[in-house]
């Protein structure tokens, strides 16, 4: 066993991709749809992406500012390896502006406003081997704006048979899709409402790019997929939008696309909103239920409808506290009474059988730590 800092301080740049010259002589960065015209010396809106010498280079390249274990129902994931942690780590940054983020604190700073850990891909990975994680999470902020730390992390992690996991709000162009996405397992998306107006107004961005990306996870991708919908009194918590949301996601990606309302609560820049009453998630599940989805749960409010039941036979089939597994039922991806099958990626390893409490979240960084890392 080798004994390593992993919290010293990263300035180095690392080269991006996606970017080419403008007619000006700016750097465009085509990753995202804002494809920010960048002058020299100069960041785009996500702060990590900056143009030095006309060349275009990532900040964020293995610099995390986050790095966590969670269950893996935390992100949320209900039909990927259940019960089981995931090592999750995120940097300074993002490419949205929402007003109610809830890790503000990171994803609206720039990389040198935060303490950030140098670590790079292969002891990303090394963390995950050391602390029983079968999967590494890309989240926090929006880990498309650090793809290129994403990619190298995933080429190594999948060499030692671990997974990969986006937490990401969905927001990349068809140019980069490809590039990221052929070597992710699992994503959650979240689709922040379904109104062009809320993009603009709360989130500074725009919704149709959002619905392309999950269009082609569903269509040219891999990738299970789980979306998650925040919601936010007076803003996005509309019956009529939820509707609409509802059937838009059944006519484009099917009935088994699992969908999380969550509950919102105040922070950042929506401190004056109240918190989402438990009521309004029970409507908004029944609404996407009677719509046709066979998987709609909530989140953030201690609630039955964080199980699974079987859609054919109505079998409890896990079981859940919070982000706890308490029960696991699901046989060879199927239900044991009827044998419909559930989608989704239902293998648990050796190391994370289901039926045992998560360990609360637990924290692998702070300013004056280090960690011993298994050599691979």
């Amino acid at each position: 066993m080798s004994r390593l800092n992993i919290l010293q301080k990263s300035d180095s740049l690392h080269e991006a991709r996606w970017w080419d010259v403008d007619a000006s002589g700016k750097v465009h960065c085509y990753l995202c749809p804002r494809h920010c015209h960048i002058g020299d010396g100069q960041t785009g809106f996500c702060f990590i992406r900056v143009n030095q010498g006309g060349k275009l280079y990532s900040r964020g390249y293995a610099s995390p500012a986050a790095i966590q274990i969670d269950p893996i129902e935390k992100k949320p994931l209900n039909h990927f390896l259940p019960g089981t942690r995931i090592l999750s780590l995120g940097t300074a940054g993002c490419n949205m502006g929402c007003f109610f983020c809830q890790n503000w604190d990171i994803s609206k700073s720039r990389s040198d406003q935060v303490h950030s850990t140098h670590l790079e891909p292969a002891q990303v990975v090394e963390l995950a081997i050391h602390h029983d994680c079968p999967s590494i999470a890309f989240t926090y902020n929006e880990p498309t704006i650090w793809a290129e730390y994403v990619i190298d992390i995933c080429e190594v992690a999948h060499k030692h048979g671990l997974k990969t996991v986006m937490v990401t709000n969905g927001y990349i162009t068809r140019e980069a899709f490809h590039d990221v996405y052929d070597h992710i397992d699992a994503a959650n998306v979240d689709l922040k409402a379904f109104t062009e107006k809320f993009y603009g107004r709360i989130t500074l961005t725009h919704l149709e790019p959002v619905l392309e990306t999950l269009l082609r996870l569903k269509n040219e991708a891999n990738v299970w997929f789980e979306l998650t919908n925040l919601m936010i009194p007076t803003l996005n918590d509309d019956e009529t939008e939820t509707r609409r949301l509802a059937d838009w996601i059944l006519a484009n990606l099917g009935p088994d696309v699992p969908l999380h309302f969550t509950a919102f609560h105040p922070d950042f820049k929506l401190r004056d909103k109240p918190r989402t009453p438990p009521e309004t998630l029970h409507r908004a599940r029944k609404i996407a239920l009677d719509a046709g989805l066979h998987y709609v749960y909530e989140g953030n409010i201690f609630s039955d409808a964080a199980n699974t039941s079987c859609p054919k036979c109505g079998e409890l089939l896990v079981k859940r506290s919070w982000h706890n597994v308490l029960q696991f039922r699901v046989v060879d991806g199927a239900c044991p009474k009827c044998g419909h099958r559930i989608p989704g990626n239902w293998a648990i390893p050796d190391n994370a059988a289901p039926g045992a409490s998560h360990r609360k979240t637990k924290s692998l960084a702070s300013a004056n730590d280090d960690f011993e890392i298994l050599n691979l």
